[in-house]
C-alpha cells in the first residue's frame, strides 16, 4: 500500500491539501493581475524572435537557446512566494541569487488541435503555472496520477522525472502556460536551526 506524507509548512499558504509526495500546488494570488502582462510579454517574445508553430501544433521558445525572455522579470516576481515555501518545505537555501542563476523558463501556447506527448524535465523540481486553461480538462496528465484538479491560475511543482503530458486541444479556446525547471541547495544553517525532525512526517 502507496503512503503519502503530507509536509506541513510553518508560512501561511494556499497550498493544496492531500497531494501525492513532492506535488504541489498553490492558486497565485492577482492572477487576473499579471495574467494580461505575462501574455503581452509571451506576444512580443514571439514577435521578436519570429517564432513559428512548431510540428505538435504550439508555440514556444524551448528551443532558442539563451535568448532574453520578455517574461522572465514577471515571473520572479510571481514566483517568489510559492518557491519560497517550497524551499522551506525541504530546507533548501531561498537567497535570491540562487533563484536568479538556478531558473530556466520557457513559454507555451497551445491552440486547437495541438498537444504535446509524454515526456519529463531536468532539474530538481519543475512547474507549470497555467496563464490560460478555459477548459480544466485540457491540463497536465501525468502517466502515474492522471490529471490533478488544478485551473487557471494554478502553480504546480512536481518531481521533473514524471512523465507527462499536454493533451490535445479540442476547444477553439488558447491555452497558454509558461513551464520551468528549478535547482536548489540545501542549506545546512536553516536545518541547524530548525532540527530535522522538523522535516519528517512519517
Amino acid at each position: 500500500m502507496m503512503t503519502h506524507t503530507i509536509m506541513k509548512n510553518t508560512t501561511t499558504s494556499n497550498c493544496k491539501d492531500n497531494l501525492p509526495d513532492h506535488i504541489h500546488i498553490f492558486s497565485v494570488e492577482d492572477h487576473e493581475y499579471w495574467k494580461p502582462k505575462l501574455l503581452e510579454a509571451i506576444e512580443l517574445m514571439i514577435k521578436i524572435n519570429n517564432i513559428k508553430l512548431n510540428d505538435w501544433g504550439f508555440y514556444y521558445d524551448f528551443n532558442i537557446g539563451k535568448v532574453k525572455r520578455t517574461y522572465k522579470q514577471l515571473m520572479d516576481n510571481i514566483l517568489l512566494p510559492y518557491i519560497n515555501e517550497v524551499e522551506e518545505t525541504y530546507g533548501f537555501k531561498t537567497d535570491s541569487e540562487s533563484k536568479r542563476i538556478n531558473q530556466h523558463f520557457w513559454f507555451q501556447q497551445y491552440i486547437q488541435g495541438a498537444a504535446h506527448s509524454w515526456h519529463n524535465h531536468n532539474g530538481h523540481f519543475a512547474l507549470i503555472y497555467y496563464i490560460e486553461l478555459p477548459d480544466s480538462t485540457e491540463a497536465t496528465e501525468f502517466l502515474n496520477y492522471g490529471k490533478f484538479d488544478v485551473k487557471e491560475g494554478d502553480i504546480i511543482f512536481f518531481p521533473p522525472f514524471l512523465p507527462h503530458r499536454s493533451p490535445k486541444i479540442k476547444s477553439n479556446l488558447r491555452k497558454t502556460i509558461i513551464s520551468g525547471n528549478i535547482d536548489f541547495e540545501v542549506d545546512g544553517e536553516f536545518l541547524k536551526h530548525h532540527g530535522e525532525k522538523r522535516f519528517r512526517n512519517r
